[in-house]
């Protein structure tokens, strides 16, 4: 018997002529899976005896406290350059001995006598050591000045390329150990304008780089301080 609603035997949606058969909506396809986050960058691990000290003949920018008490890692500075950096100084105090010693050429300040072998006799010769010492005091202040701050260079360091350090540390060397470094080499340059004993003692001071293993003076060594290379040599 048809069915009252639809008139389809059965039941079911009714069918008129001509109509097409209904369709039902096709299936959405699924959604993709979401992607996983990107993976954070890794970077390669610091070895873990810890970094090697840098090539000898090189020096960082910045002065370590420790790692730097082999000689043939830190770079000393050698005789002929320190040389070449204390004429370039001297040349800067030519003129200002010049100066003093027209001003005070008259003068019997600081007057020292001395006796002179000439002829097979002796000849008094007298001194002022009144230019030197001015000369000697502008010096030690000039020196405390530019080597106590964090250069560590007088003008002629600067231009050969070597700075002044404290010899423990390889740090900044500080005013007061700057001021004490200038006295005592001015101090052996003053005596040894005086006699010729005290005279070899400054020869021996400005030549004991030449074969000590840090390439130190006297007064290096009575202050504790060395002087290095800044610049590479390779």
């Amino acid at each position: 018997m048809p069915d009252e609603t639809t008139g389809v035997p059965g039941g079911g949606p009714p069918s008129f002529p001509g109509s097409a058969p209904r369709v039902p909506p096709p299936t959405p396809p699924p959604a993709p899976p979401a992607a996983p986050p990107p993976a954070p960058p890794s970077y390669p691990s610091a070895p873990s005896g810890g970094y090697p000290p840098p090539p000898p003949g090189r020096f960082p920018s910045s002065f370590p406290n420790a790692g730097y008490d082999n000689p043939q890692v830190v770079p000393y500075a050698g005789w002929g350059t320190r040389l070449g950096g204390y004429l370039i100084d001297v040349v800067i105090f030519i003129p200002v001995l010049v100066v003093l010693y027209i001003a005070f050429r008259h003068t019997h300040a600081l007057e020292v006598h001395l006796m002179v072998r000439r002829n097979g006799g002796h000849t008094r010769r007298s001194l002022s050591l009144l230019s030197p010492v001015i000369t000697a005091v502008a010096f030690v202040v000039y020196a405390t000045i530019l080597c106590g701050g964090a250069r560590g260079q007088t003008v002629g360091m600067m231009a050969v390329g070597v700075r002044v350090v404290r010899d423990e540390a390889h740090d900044v060397l500080g005013y007061g150990r700057a001021f004490w470094r200038a006295f005592v080499e001015q101090f052996l340059r003053i005596l040894g304008t005086v006699t010729l004993i005290l005279g070899v003692l400054w020869l021996l001071d400005m030549l004991f780089p030449l074969w000590d293993s840090k390439k130190q003076t006297l007064h290096d060594k009575i202050v504790k301080t060395v002087v290095i290379s800044v610049r590479p040599t390779g």
